[in-house]
């Protein structure tokens, strides 16, 4: 279980009743949709937009496509940017039915280099307008560019950004891209706008293939062992330390952060979309536990929280679950950071690990992944399990 599939199992009964509404809806008139589009839509009995209406009752703001697929047709029903949404999307994916004529997804599927432009026009009703595009890898694992192109450096942006999924997919965009540092071509002179000057267009293949090598790149970077099989006594560290406590950070209180790999060290303590993609090759996910210091448990020696840190490794590494990635301390808490590739057996072992320490009611587990960061899990007496 992945932490999207968890945090879609938590939705509350209302949405998933919404949303068992829309696949029965959808079931209901699936023949008739296949007929539409089998006729070229010359067959408009089933009008596909009418029957999609009814995703409005799960969200107003989740975005639907159809394509074809192996077995005939295929739905995407998409966030798209709306990060938020992705524990919705999956739940909705996980709900729907196994049709004989339709597969379903969550994420878009790449688009052909050569078709980009042609593809964005369509959809936007504007052309891309972009000149270069280069990628690079940032100290925090994603994949920064560097674009120019017409119109704002908003407007650049957000074009950027919509080649990058198409190019990539949803999924791996998703995962991998990162700041988009934005230029406005300067404006033909008088001569040029006479003769018709437009852009040079982007050479779409050869941008793939430099997002590419940059994922490679990051990729390589990577550890070579998952954390359940890297001893903790045996790690380096690198220790990043705070000026100042910082109140938009999702650990406010930070102070300083010691972790065995520099590029997660580095992500943590930006701002930046985390993706527990770009950290491991082994299919991990990460999360952290925040630890409220008090009386009881002030974690004033940080060897206190080492000790914790090597029984979080001992329960998580059993089977290869997971393990201890890197430990903080706050003004106010204390957090470790974990790896699991199982989000819900981890859970049901921190929850019993949890049982009878002094810190176990003030304990909370919160995920990095983008879409993920504004909830936190309590621990404490099975709160964790799904409504």
């Amino acid at each position: 279980m992945d932490p999207y599939d968890f945090a879609a199992a938590k939705l509350p009964s209302d949405t998933r009743a919404a949303i068992a509404g829309l696949w029965e809806h959808f079931a209901a008139h699936a023949d008739g949709v296949d007929r539409c589009f089998s006729s070229g839509m010359k067959d408009m009995t089933t009008d596909p937009t009418e029957v999609m209406a009814a995703l409005g009752a799960v969200s107003p703001d989740l975005m639907w496509e159809f394509g074809p697929s192996d077995r005939g047709h295929a739905l995407f029903i998409t966030p798209e940017w709306r990060d938020e949404l992705r524990p919705l999307a999956r739940a909705v994916l996980n709900a729907a039915p196994d049709l004989p004529r339709w597969r379903f997804h969550e994420v878009r599927p790449p688009t052909e280099p050569d078709l980009i432009a042609d593809h964005f026009a369509a959809r936007y009703q504007a052309p891309l307008s972009l000149s270069k595009a280069k990628a690079r890898m940032a100290e925090e694992g994603r994949i920064d560019l560097a674009v120019t192109g017409a119109g704002t450096r908003e407007e650049i942006v957000d074009r950027a950004s919509v080649m990058t999924s198409m190019l990539l997919g949803e999924e791996i965009e998703r995962d991998w891209l990162g700041f988009i540092d934005a230029e406005t071509a300067e404006r033909p002179g008088l001569l040029g706008r006479l003769r018709g000057a437009v852009p040079a267009e982007l050479d779409m293949a050869g941008f793939l293939a430099n997002l590419r090598a940059e994922i490679a790149r990051a990729t390589d970077r990577m550890p070579e062992r998952p954390y359940a099989a890297r001893p903790l006594d045996t790690r380096e560290i690198t220790l990043f330390s705070a000026k100042e406590p910082n109140p938009d950070h999702s650990r406010p209180d930070l102070i300083s952060l010691a972790a065995p790999n520099p590029t997660y060290g580095n992500a943590v303590f930006s701002r930046a979309r985390f993706s527990s993609r770009c950290h491991s090759r082994h299919g991990e996910w990460f999360l952290y536990l925040r630890i409220a210091r008090s009386p009881a448990a002030p974690f004033d020696d940080v060897e206190d929280r080492y000790a914790l840190e090597e029984e979080l490794h001992d329960i998580l590494s059993q089977g290869g679950l997971g393990g201890s990635v890197a430990g903080s301390h706050g003004t106010g808490n204390v957090y470790l950071d974990i790896a699991t590739t199982d989000v819900g057996e981890a859970v049901a072992r921190l929850e019993r690990w949890l049982t009878g320490k002094p810190f176990a009611a003030d304990t909370t587990l919160h995920f990095l992944d983008t879409g993920l960061t504004g909830s936190a899990v309590p621990l404490a007496a099975g709160t964790s399990k799904p409504n």
